[in-house]
Order: C-alpha cells, then sequence, then structure tokens
C-alpha cells in the first residue's frame, strides 16, 4: 500500500515515565504499526529509534510527540531534536481529557501514548515544538525546591502548634504569628510554663 504526496509523516506518541517510556506508532490514516517500551535512559534510545526505522516501511518521516517534554522525557526530547528529529511537546492535562472516554475507563501506557499519537497526527502544526532548554528545566527546578520549602514550612508550623497547645493553650494570645522572630524566641527559651516560674 502507498500514500500520496500529502502523507509525509508517520506518528509516534510517547508516554513519558520515571524509569521506562512506552511509544506506539501511527501512520497518516490512524493505523497502529508498532508499540514499544524501552528506558529512560540515552543508552536506549537508539533502541527506539531501530524500531521506529524498522516499523517505517513506507520512508515517511517520523514526527515524535512526548506528554510533557520537560519533565521525565527532558532527554529524550533533547537527544531526538540532536538527531535532526521533530519533536512537538503534548500537554498533559488534553492526555488526561482525552483518554478512556467511553464506559469502561483504564490506565495503560499504550493507551496513553496512542492518544498522544493521534494529537500529533491531528495538530501537528498547532502543537508547540518541545524546547527542552537549560534555563526553562533550571527554573522548574527552582520552582519545584520552592514548593517543596513551603510545604515543610507548614508540616513544621503544625508540629509547633501540637506541641505549643500542651505547654501553652492560649498561645495565641500572646502573639500573633507562631513563627515570628520574637515567638520563636520565647518558644525556645521557655519551651513550658515552669521555666516562667519566679
Amino acid at each position: 500500500m502507498g500514500f500520496t504526496v500529502e502523507y509525509k509523516y508517520v506518528y509516534v506518541g510517547i508516554d513519558l515515565h520515571k524509569y521506562t517510556h512506552t511509544a506506539v506508532i501511527l501512520l497518516p490514516h490512524n493505523e497502529k504499526i508498532g508499540e514499544i517500551t524501552f528506558k529512560n535512559n540515552p543508552n536506549s534510545f537508539d533502541k527506539l529509534i531501530e524500531f521506529v526505522n524498522m516499523k517505517n516501511t513506507y520512508g515517511l518521516i517520523p514526527v515524535f510527540g512526548l506528554e510533557n517534554a520537560y519533565g521525565y522525557g527532558r532527554n529524550l526530547a533533547i537527544y531526538l531534536i540532536r538527531n535532526g528529529y521533530i519533536v512537538k511537546d503534548v500537554n498533559t492535562s488534553y492526555i488526561n481529557n482525552n483518554k478512556n472516554k467511553g464506559p469502561m475507563k483504564s490506565k495503560s501506557d499504550s493507551e496513553d501514548a496512542k492518544v498522544v499519537a493521534k494529537k500529533v497526527l491531528d495538530d501537528l502544526d498547532r502543537l508547540p515544538d518541545a524546547q527542552p532548554l537549560d534555563i526553562y528545566f533550571s527554573l522548574s527546578q527552582l520552582a519545584r525546591r520552592r514548593e517543596n520549602l513551603k510545604f515543610n514550612e507548614v508540616k513544621l508550623k503544625n508540629k509547633l502548634h501540637e506541641k505549643l497547645v500542651i505547654s501553652y493553650p492560649c498561645y495565641n494570645r500572646l502573639f500573633s504569628e507562631i513563627d515570628g522572630k520574637t515567638a520563636l524566641y520565647f518558644w525556645y527559651t521557655y519551651p513550658s510554663k515552669k521555666y516562667l516560674e519566679g
């Protein structure tokens, strides 16, 4: 079976995970011609290309769609771009909203990868090119670090509150902020009422 000139791409959708990725290959008329799971390791990325080339018997140009190319798929995106492939970034929210719409809902890497490939097939010109630049990666890491710090700060405040309500049940009448400088000095100097005697 041959393809007319408008069919020049084969679409590879990739569902990304921390340790492994799953890729599904679609032809222009939405026929699945292959699926592969490979390690999220630069040494395994050649395996993906070899598999795509083996399945792409029509000589079409591979286009890769990655579900969020800036997280677990960052290294793969860099590899593909450096090797001259077209790489599109597919928003994770699209995948979550458009998979398993039937009455029987199931979670599968294969289905997710197929949804990514179909999105690239349908919206190739509208999808953003993946651009896993170091500056964006660094900013995302800083943002994640800030979120972790804020989360831990809330946990510490809650633990402090649990301890204080035993020693100082009405501590909020003394200090408006549990972690203000004066309050922290007071808690450190007088951890319980016995230290206030005299």
